[in-house]
């Protein structure tokens, strides 16, 4: 038997929590992690917002996304042990839903590896 209840659920906002700060902010679905952050007032390193930069790291502690399909690949501006630990690259990550831990350094500028 198969039922049809969760087929029209409505995905529920992710709720990140970020450590070492009394900051948290909800991601509605479809939305990036930075840009979720920013409507927030949280003071999230960022400079390009579209992932050529790689100011807007984070190390995501628990919780799961993903990064949508796209030409461009952010993880070229991370290192393989930075991946290995969970960074990611913000402003095109995209929460999964539930509860999430990240870790960034807000306020500050943010390394602009990515720039020319």
């Amino acid at each position: 038997m198969v039922f049809f209840g969760d087929l029209f659920k409505k995905a529920e906002p992710t709720k990140v929590t970020v450590k070492g700060s009394a900051g948290t902010f909800s991601v509605e679905p479809g939305m990036n992690l930075m840009k979720a952050a920013i409507n927030a007032k949280i003071a999230w390193p960022h400079s390009c917002k579209v992932g050529s930069c790689g100011s807007c790291r984070t190390t995501i502690i628990s919780g799961k996304g993903h990064y949508p399909s796209s030409p461009c690949d952010p993880t070229t501006l991370l290192t393989p042990e930075e991946t290995k630990s969970g960074m990611v690259i913000a402003c095109q990550w995209y929460p999964l839903g539930g509860d999430m831990e990240v870790e960034v350094a807000i306020g500050t500028e943010g390394d602009k590896r990515g720039m020319v």
